[in-house]
């Protein structure tokens, strides 16, 4: 019996996902567990599990296609089932075997009714470009895609678009985007220019961040932090811990914000629809830069752990970051977030919140500097670090406050140890 396979919902704020990768071609036996596609969500890139023994029967969205959640992305067969030859395969799959055995009838029907996928040519070719759920909705209704202004990536027809239409077809035929979309206008390459598309990472980090800069009232406040007893203290714990067990300059800073959330809960809040949430738990979100794009895995009950297991934790964790082996789990839950710079060198720089945080402390460099002590001017290391704050949340006051205990902390770095 043919089943059918949808796009699914791998993250909490998912709500629609990218092809990166057929793992199986169209006519290849599959086991229960085996990895039929990786998918491109809006934190990470998944792997999505045979839930049945099988055959891939057809792929009905090709790589470097999105689709909503719920939407048919391809179908599987039973073992032993033969592959129609007519089954239109995604451009990156291999064509059907040619040794399986004879279909029922059940199965040809189930797999010849299902949507064939649409060629996606470039600007102006003529195609209608439509994804395969809106085809079918189209379809049904008796609604003509002509007539229909797609709002997804490059124009496409999504199913949202067709439900439009059928509502109100006058408006839907005018198209104009929705305010809770992003629209990207037709462009053209000129002279010495390369355009590409967005990936789906890519078009929520535009999003998330136009929404946190627009929605939340941002302001900053910095702090110079003199980092010689810290420096100091790296480095006879590196020499302790040894080769390959060492910890950062960032784990330290984010076990003192811990510390310092603790110290000073109200910046441990957010501001969430008219209600101010205070959160019971430090988890601190650590920005992490990918190719092509940007994430924040969290280190969960960082005021309860040692710098040492903070380390090993961030170790971990960046490390499946930049290999896209994290979990929506891995990015959900942060009730702060840290971002670092200093290790390109830059002195100072602001961040932008990462909802629904209240604040966001951007680190810079550590830098050696003359400066007064006693009277007297001496070089120390020291580090800016400036604090993006939500106003709904967060006051002057709250983030000053926490600055200060943050600089206590890391000018007395011993405390990290207790």
């Amino acid at each position: 019996m043919a089943t059918e396979i949808t796009m699914p919902r791998l993250s909490d704020t998912m709500s629609e996902g990218t092809i990166a990768k057929w793992r199986k071609q169209v006519g290849e036996k599959v086991d229960k567990g085996d990895i039929l596609v990786e998918i491109e969500t809006d934190k990470a890139t998944m792997e999505l599990e045979a839930f049945q023994a099988g055959v891939l029967g057809l792929i009905t969205v090709g790589e470097g296609e999105t689709v909503p959640i719920g939407e048919s992305i391809g179908l599987m067969v039973a073992p032993g089932e033969e592959v129609p030859a007519a089954a239109p395969a995604a451009p990156a799959t291999a064509p059907a075997s040619a040794e399986a055995a004879p279909v029922p009838q059940a199965a040809a029907t189930a797999v010849a009714a299902a949507p064939p996928a649409v060629p996606e040519g470039p600007e102006g070719d003529g195609r209608i470009r439509v994804s395969p759920l809106a085809r079918r909705i189209a379809s049904e209704q008796g609604a003509d895609l002509r007539q229909i202004a797609g709002t997804g990536q490059g124009g496409r027809i999504t199913r949202d678009d067709v439900e439009a239409y059928l509502t109100h077809p006058a408006a839907a035929s005018a198209a104009p985007m929705p305010a809770a979309k992003m629209a990207f206008p037709a462009l053209e390459e000129a002279e010495g220019e390369e355009l590409a598309n967005l990936s789906s990472m890519q078009r929520t980090v535009v999003q998330r961040m136009l929404e946190s800069k627009a929605a939340a009232p941002h302001f900053y406040v910095t702090s110079e932090i003199d980092m010689t007893e810290a420096v100091n203290l790296r480095r006879s714990l590196n020499e302790a811990l040894g080769e390959g067990r060492g910890v950062s300059f960032n784990d330290m800073i984010v076990k003192a914000a811990a510390r310092a959330l603790r110290a000073v809960p109200q910046v441990n809040r957010s501001y969430r629809d008219g209600k101010m949430v205070s959160y019971r738990h430090v988890h601190v979100g650590v920005a992490v830069a990918i190719p092509d794009g940007l994430v924040v895995p969290v280190v969960r009950h960082a005021d309860h752990k040692s710098v040492a297991q903070i380390a090993a934790d961030t170790n971990e964790i960046i490390e499946r970051a930049r290999n896209r082996k994290l979990s929506p789990q891995d990015m959900e839950g942060s009730t702060f977030s840290i971002t670092n710079l200093g290790m390109y060198d830059v002195d100072q720089f602001t961040g932008i919140i990462n909802q629904p945080n209240a604040a966001i402390l951007a680190v810079g460099s550590i830098v050696k500097k003359p400066v007064v002590k006693n009277d007297q001017i001496a070089v120390s290391d020291r580090m800016r670090v400036t604090m993006s704050c939500d106003h709904r949340a967060v006051y002057g006051a709250d983030a000053a406050s926490f600055l200060k205990e943050l600089k206590r902390i890391l000018e007395h770095p011993l405390l990290l140890l207790l």
